[in-house]
């Protein structure tokens, strides 16, 4: 029976690795929504990426699939069956993350009462075909695929090998296990150096939520100019949060940093955060809307013109705004 199911996890493992560049052909209209449902998903904006993601998902692009089942999981606090077809069509195509989401859901009654199709894999097998693929592509060099291996086994050497390999969300994850407290460190500060280390690591390897941890480890020491360097290469790489405290910078709102007041840049950038999180209503506006008055408070009707210019310029010129929600989280 054991040899039965490894032949069976291998084929299921050599289709995969066939037809692992088998993504759908969006037309531009598909290539459209689906922009903007992950756009809107990245933002934490369910409601508004999930028609957009429909029509991607229904088009067949695996990424928008994945990013739907998620919300249907974490709407319904449970895989539903629509969000299992969903992860299957995107596992079906090589997504690793979907076949560790079918992993993680349990067996269904029909496995229990050994009633089902044949074609009906078990967790046990979308686990083993999980990892069967990441470890082809660890031989390939995928730094991603060491932490998908890390997530899927829990082996703390996959993780310290990601981002000993480079990967910026692992060298993240692991300046924050440590400074959760895992591990021993014998020599006092040595904690603290590692940390500081894997999270530096994290930001010049371009990973935002890295570079705000790292400008926090800047700005406790006192070190105000590479706390305000890394805070802006943040918002520079789309982070709302850093965004926000750049923007604040440039209106002296406050003048925190020693950062030159500009007035056009800050309401450009305050109007972008507005666009990407309009809130509830223009009677209960996001972040940007509350701000955009009292910075526009304090200019000239031709500065309000170039603020609008500048955000233009800035969103052809500049990654979309995101919250970054990590890919594989609760």
């Amino acid at each position: 029976m054991h040899k039965m199911f490894v032949d069976f996890t291998k084929t299921i493992f050599t289709l995969f690795i066939v037809c692992n560049s088998a993504w759908a052909e969006l037309t531009p209209e598909q290539e459209e929504a689906r922009a903007k449902g992950i756009f809107s998903y990245n933002m934490m904006r369910g409601f508004t990426a999930k028609p957009y993601l429909e029509i991607a998902a229904k088009a067949g692009d695996g990424e928008a699939q994945y990013y739907l089942a998620e919300l249907i999981r974490l709407r319904k606090k449970h895989i539903t069956a629509e969000a299992q077809a969903l992860y299957e069509a995107a596992a079906e195509k090589g997504d690793i993350y979907s076949m560790m989401r079918l992993a993680d859901k349990g067996d269904d009654l029909c496995h229990i009462m050994e009633s089902c199709p044949p074609d009906i894999k078990t967790p046990q097998q979308w686990s083993e075909t999980a990892r069967e693929l990441a470890k082809e592509r660890v031989s390939q060099g995928n730094t991603e695929a060491m932490y998908q291996l890390f997530l899927l086994t829990g082996k703390f050497d996959w993780l310290t090998q990601a981002a000993e390999s480079g990967f910026p969300r692992a060298q993240y994850r692991l300046g924050g296990i440590y400074r959760e407290g895992f591990g021993t460190f014998l020599i006092p500060g040595s904690r603290e150096k590692e940390i500081e280390k894997w999270y530096k690591a994290s930001a010049k390897g371009g990973y935002p939520p890295g570079m705000n941890r790292y400008a926090d480890f800047l700005n406790a020491r006192g070190d105000r100019q590479g706390f305000a360097y890394w805070i802006e290469q943040s918002a520079k790489a789309g982070d709302f949060g850093a965004m926000s405290d750049y923007a604040a910078w440039a209106a002296h709102m406050p003048d925190k940093v020693g950062y030159p007041l500009d007035l056009v840049k800050a309401y450009g950038l305050t109007l972008l955060m507005a666009e990407a999180d309009p809130g509830s209503g223009p009677s209960s506006p996001g972040y940007g809307g509350q701000v955009l008055p009292k910075v526009a408070a304090k200019m000239t009707p031709e500065q309000i013109e170039a603020g609008k210019a500048y955000a233009k310029e800035w969103a052809k010129t500049h990654p979309p705004l995101s919250r970054f929600p990590p890919r594989y989280g609760y």
